[in-house]
C-alpha cells in the first residue's frame, strides 16, 4: 500500500433514519469522512442527494450539536431550497447557500423544493445530538 492510500476513501451510504432526529426521506445520504471511514479524521462529512420529486418533506426535527455545524446547499439547474430553523427563527434558503450553526444551536433543515446537494461538516466526529 502507498504512504497515502489510507486516506482516499469511498462514501458510505447510510439511511437517514439511523442519524438521531433524522426520519426515511428521498434522499440518498453518503457519509463522506468520519472516524469509522478514516480512523485519524475529527471530522464529520455527509453528503445528501435531493432528488426534488416532491415538494416539502420534512425528516429533521429540532436539535442541537456539541459543535460547530456547516450546511453547503448547491444545485445547478433547479433551485434547491430549505427551511432552515436555527433556534426560533425560520428561513427560506436556496442553493447556493451556507448555513453556519454555532454550537449548542437548535436547528434543523428540511426540503422545500428543487434538486441538488446538501451537505452537512461538523467539526468534530465525535459530536452528541440532543433535543
Amino acid at each position: 500500500m502507498r504512504k497515502y492510500q489510507k486516506f482516499i476513501k469511498k462514501g458510505v451510504t447510510e439511511s437517514l433514519d439511523r442519524i438521531p432526529f433524522h426520519s426515511r426521506a428521498p434522499i440518498k445520504r453518503l457519509s463522506m469522512l468520519s472516524k469509522k471511514i478514516v480512523p485519524k479524521s475529527d471530522t464529520h462529512i455527509a453528503v445528501h442527494f435531493v432528488n426534488g420529486t416532491q415538494k416539502y418533506f420534512q425528516y429533521s426535527t429540532l436539535h442541537k450539536h456539541d459543535h460547530d455545524e456547516i450546511n453547503l446547499i448547491l444545485s445547478e439547474n433547479d433551485k434547491l431550497t430549505f427551511e432552515v430553523q436555527l433556534e426560533d427563527e425560520t428561513y427560506t434558503v436556496s442553493s447556493p447557500s451556507t448555513v453556519y450553526i454555532p454550537r449548542g444551536t437548535k436547528h434543523k433543515a428540511n426540503v422545500v423544493s428543487g434538486r441538488g446537494i446538501f451537505v452537512c461538516i461538523i467539526l468534530s466526529d465525535g459530536y452528541k445530538s440532543y433535543a
